[in-house]
């Protein structure tokens, strides 16, 4: 290993320990009891809350995925980070506070113990099903946040020439599950506000950098406009540009039901800091998704593309899931090995901030929403910590093994999850808020027909009908669209079906 990789290396490794320590404070403020180990006592301010849900939202699919969504299809790729800033508005202006406020009123501390509590559900099945759901479409997540990990840390050669895929998963796997097994939830919230820092830093550094190194933003227009990179192809989706667009845009519909990250305004301290917390995240949002966007599109100006699509630095990236290391070919090339190492742990730490939310989350749908909440425990409250630790350590376990095989790209991966998590509980925890009418039975029917309508999107035989109908129109539209168009239909209809009294309807 040269003087380089060692340099690289070392400041990677410092950043990883330093996660460990934050685990291990966390472990000896909050650990004590059950309620403190999955949500710090409610204790939250709006910096820690702000930066640590936009980070958590943001995995490794916002610098990996992103970027190399901004390489591969160059600046139609801003109209996905557009999507994304319209969630952290739409969370700002609609759900942060008044879900706060709601919470606390309700007595909930996780997603399920709101929506329970809310509708008047005595007959548990909302819980049951949303412990279901979460469990599983998070570990889709994680998944993919261990294959980012893979992705990244055999990209940028971390322990050596003899580095792999494999490694990458199991280091990434280990440092989150060993900080989220000491600290819980106090823990995944520190780390992620530093997280969120870092990855706030480099995505306003690099793509600045990265267009100085191309030539400067006329060279890098011209690049693009040589290459046809400043438009939509209108063979993205048969409805042309204008289509491509709304399809981008409409990620920005799961950020209001995402649990991993609604849970953050459930535990923030007060009204006030939730307030502040809104303005923080939105102007997180905006910076850091439009920045790892950006850089992609700097890259290809940097790196410009020959018909065979190999790069001028020799490097041939053929497809998006290749162009999603364009941010480690970057940095191992462009930039000083401590810098290439902040860069490395920036990357880290998108992947880390989503994969260790989802974790603790996942292992609190089970432990608190599926078991403790239905069949009530005799174990004191170590026990119960114990519990979710170890319901931690086999999720990990399970999806660094699924990670393993590396069978999709990030951004397929995600998105995938992203939209069934989003259609099953973004349109309940709206009308929860704003609409009286909404039943238990609204609910579940929402709950269930969102995340089926994205698995049928996925079928053989229905993608088959769907491109035979429209190919580009099938292709182009993301799931989240039709999910939700359903979701909230079912919402709508059963909840006016089965109300039979104010009361039933509010949770009053």
């Amino acid at each position: 290993m040269g003087t380089y990789q060692l340099s690289m290396v070392a400041t990677f490794v410092g950043y990883l320990v330093l996660l460990l320590v934050i685990g291990y404070l966390g472990d000896r403020k909050h650990s004590k009891s059950f309620a403190g180990f999955i949500s710090a006592d409610k204790s939250l301010g709006a910096w820690t809350t702000a930066l640590s849900s936009a980070a958590s939202a943001e995995s490794a699919w916002a610098i990996l995925g992103l970027s190399g969504l901004g390489y591969w299809f160059g600046l139609p790729a801003l109209w996905a980070a557009a999507g994304c800033v319209l969630g952290f508005i739409g969370n700002g202006l609609f759900v942060i506070r008044q879900l706060r406020r709601e919470s606390d009123r309700l007595g909930a501390v996780t997603l399920s113990d709101f929506i329970e509590a809310r509708l008047n559900d005595d007959t548990k099945i909302l819980r049951k099903v949303s412990a279901v759901i979460i469990t599983f479409f998070l570990g889709v997540y994680i998944v993919a946040q261990f294959t980012g990990a893979g992705r990244l840390l055999d990209d940028m050669n971390v322990l050596g020439a003899d580095t792999t895929y494999e490694m990458g998963v199991l280091i990434g796997a280990a440092v989150v599950g060993i900080y989220i097994f000491m600290g819980g939830y106090a823990a995944v919230c520190w780390t992620d506000a530093l997280q969120g820092v870092m990855m706030l830093f480099v995505m306003v550094a690099m793509p600045a950098y990265a267009v100085v190194a191309a030539g400067g933003p006329a060279e890098v227009w011209a690049t693009l406009q040589a290459q046809q990179a400043l438009f939509p192809a209108t063979d993205l989706l048969a409805w042309g540009a204008g289509g491509f667009v709304f399809s981008q845009l409409s990620v920005g519909l799961g950020y209001q039901g995402m649990p991993h990250m609604v849970i953050r305004y459930i535990t923030v301290r007060d009204d006030k800091e939730a307030k502040r917390a809104a303005y923080i995240s939105v102007a997180w949002g905006t910076v850091a998704l439009f920045g790892s966007a950006l850089l992609g599109v700097a890259c290809r100006g940097l790196y410009p593309l020959d018909a065979s699509l190999c790069t001028d630095a020799g490097v041939c990236i053929t497809s998006q899931k290749a162009a999603e290391g364009i941010i480690s070919l970057f940095a191992t090339t462009e930039l000083h090995p401590i810098i290439a190492g902040l860069v490395l742990a920036a990357v880290s730490a998108a992947i880390m901030s989503t994969a260790d939310s989802q974790l603790i989350y996942a292992a609190t749908a089970l432990v608190n929403d599926l078991w403790l909440r239905i069949r009530p425990s005799r174990l004191s409250q170590k026990g119960l910590v114990w519990s979710t630790r170890g319901v931690i350590a086999a999720i990990t376990v399970i999806a660094a093994a699924i990670a393993m095989q590396e069978i999709k790209l990030i951004y397929t991966f995600v998105l995938f999850a992203w939209g069934a998590l989003g259609s099953a509980f973004t349109p309940i925890v709206l009308l929860s808020l704003y609409w009286k009418p909404f039943t238990r039975w609204g609910a579940l029917a929402s709950m269930i027909l969102g995340p089926a309508t994205v698995i049928l999107w996925h079928l053989p035989p229905v993608s088959a009908a769907l491109s035979g109908i429209d190919s580009g129109l099938y292709s182009g539209v993301f799931e989240l669209i039709p999910a939700c168009v359903a979701s909230v239909t079912g919402a709508v209809v059963v909840s006016l079906m089965t109300q039979s009294s104010r009361g039933e309807a509010r949770g009053d």
